[in-house]
């Protein structure tokens, strides 16, 4: 098993355009073999603030996850609206 929590700051005159395109990201995301969970909050104290929590089955499934046309197509929708670069960090289960 293997967690990937993605930090995501937007813009916030693109907040609703970005949580409609995750939300459809998501509803794909969760249809994909070896996806357990992939879940999206808001920071409570910023607005902006984003966090992605996606629960993966292996490393080919987070793999097979970045070649899909759903996350390509969300990933090309949502560049924009980013404010700063995200913060992407895998962990593993000890």
């Amino acid at each position: 098993m293997l967690v990937k929590i993605v930090t995501i700051y937007v813009k916030e005159s693109n907040i609703k355009a970005f949580i409609e395109a995750t939300k459809e990201n998501r509803r794909n995301s969760l249809q994909e073999e070896g996806i357990e969970s992939f879940d999206l909050f808001q920071c409570r104290d910023d607005a902006s603030k984003f966090v992605l929590y996606e629960v993966y089955s292996s490393q080919q499934a987070m793999d097979d996850h970045l070649k899909t046309e759903h996350f390509k197509t969300w990933n090309e929708t949502v560049g924009p609206y980013l404010a700063k670069p995200v913060d992407r960090a895998v962990y593993i289960p000890t």
